[in-house]
């Protein structure tokens, strides 16, 4: 008897251990069926640790390839374990049978009927089971996603890639990690850009949970997540403390989120600030930002004076070492005064702790609402005006959380017996992080400042 050419196909939507169990086990299977059935294979598509229902968003990229193949004739028959391993959305069960009916190609099962696909009873009796398998498929991702979420609720771990930092079961710290952690928080709070802590973490060799190498996108996404603080998250949403240890303190969190968050903090490693007043200072005739530029000293000279300019065009020029010394002088002497420590005092912090259990306690009362509302207890009108108000107070919450303390930034200065050797010592990114936090640089326009230093076209104001 002629063996009919036939493709494997197998998968598994779970492969937490990446070990591919659930694949080999069809694989046993299907030689089995290859034998009893006289097909051989002539292809073999495998899509691992990759869902197959509505609620997958993964791309099955060898589902794909072998629909593109069947198409060009390479085989006769498909073998899968069950339809649910080829496809649970209905959608796709049409290309099945566009298969059948325009290229002839049949299906093969080991746990489930077989119908002729070319006839009208054999489509309309699988397209029933096609619907009755997807929506068994939505009914489990929903008993799934439940679960995941009380178990969030009662801040335990519920599934997920590792989080660096953390052992696999997410209950313990990975000491190395999370000293890893701890230092890109204090780095980035004292005011490191994010481009630079990721090249360092790169330059010493400490890699990802993956295996690879820092970017600033990795790092961020890290350094947002709620876990590190001790706090259990269910689809981006805080719904109480993690029984795990923290890495960071909650303030330390929230002011690194809010950090994090600012559209304004460039992430790219190319464009590094050069100077230290280059998109910090401001011009005081549009208001836009300050960059460095260099000009001609005279005509009979090859050489360039460099300046300090408007980024949108002429509306200011002065001369940017006469510039950097000065505001330079003004931060080292106002760090040296007596009364510097002060600038670590911070009346306006928040207490977040308090604040989050604020939180979680009104976003209870939005699902109580939710629910009075359903039982008839409460009319639309009155679910909208309880819900506003709650939403309210939500929002200035989360305004008062993303306050950000000043005192990484400036501590290492204010506690200095010598505050310009430490100065001098300090990378640029640090002395420009120092300039944001204790003042605003204003350049006025007027007066051609190349013979000499006018500090009236200079406006500081102090920030602290």
């Amino acid at each position: 008897m002629r063996k009919r050419p036939a493709a494997k196909y197998r998968r598994i939507s779970q492969d937490r251990e990446g070990q591919e169990l659930g694949v080999q086990r069809q694989d046993e299977d299907l030689d089995a069926l290859a034998e009893r059935r006289g097909l051989v294979y002539v292809a073999d598509f495998v899509d691992n640790d990759l869902g197959a229902s509505s609620r997958s968003r993964k791309p099955r990229p060898e589902y794909r390839r072998m629909l593109e193949a069947a198409r060009a004739g390479q085989f006769e028959v498909i073998a899968a374990y069950t339809t649910g391993r080829l496809t649970r959305r209905p959608r796709e069960f049409e290309d099945l049978i566009d298969l059948a009916t325009e290229h002839g190609v049949e299906f093969a099962y080991i746990r489930s009927p077989e119908f002729d696909l070319t006839t009208a009873q054999g489509r309309r009796i699988a397209r029933t089971l096609a619907a009755q398998d997807a929506g068994e498929a939505e009914e489990m991702g929903e008993r799934v996603a439940r679960a995941a979420q009380q178990r969030a609720e009662r801040g335990l771990n519920h599934g997920g890639r590792r989080c660096f930092g953390y052992t696999k079961d997410g209950l313990q710290l990975e000491p190395a990690e999370a000293a890893e952690v701890a230092k890109m928080a204090e780095q980035l709070l004292a005011g490191v850009p994010l481009g630079a802590v990721t090249r360092d973490l790169n330059n010493r060799g400490v890699v990802t949970v993956r295996g690879m190498k820092w970017t600033p996108g990795t790092a961020r996404d890290l350094l947002r997540r709620p876990r590190l603080a001790g706090l259990s998250e269910y689809r981006g949403q805080v719904v109480g403390k993690g029984q795990w240890p923290a890495i960071l303190t909650e303030e330390t969190h929230a002011a690194l989120v809010t950090l994090l968050n600012d559209p304004s903090r460039r992430t790219t490693t190319g464009n590094r600030a050069a100077y230290l007043l280059s998109g910090i200072a401001r011009c005081g005739k549009c208001g836009g930002s300050i960059t460095s530029a260099g000009i001609k000293r005279d005509r009979e000279s090859d050489g360039y004076r460099y300046i300090y300019k408007c980024r949108a065009g002429a509306c200011v020029g002065r001369r940017r070492d006469w510039v950097d010394d000065y505001v330079t002088e003004l931060a080292i002497a106002r760090l040296a005064r007596p009364d510097a420590r002060d600038l670590l005092v911070d009346d306006n912090r928040p207490d977040v702790p308090a604040l989050r259990e604020e939180s979680l306690a009104l976003r209870v009362r939005l699902d109580d609402l939710a629910a009075a509302f359903a039982d008839g207890a409460i009319d639309r009108g009155q679910l909208r005006a309880g819900s506003e108000r709650i939403r309210a107070r939500l929002d200035e919450i989360e305004a008062a959380i993303s306050h950000s303390s000043r005192a990484p930034v400036l501590a290492e200065l204010v506690d200095a017996d010598d505050v310009r050797a430490v100065w001098d010592q300090l990378p640029l990114e640090r002395q420009r992080a120092v300039i944001q936090t204790l003042m605003t640089v204003t350049l006025q326009p007027g007066g051609s400042g190349r013979r000499e230093f006018d500090p009236s076209k200079v406006e500081i104001t102090w920030n602290t």
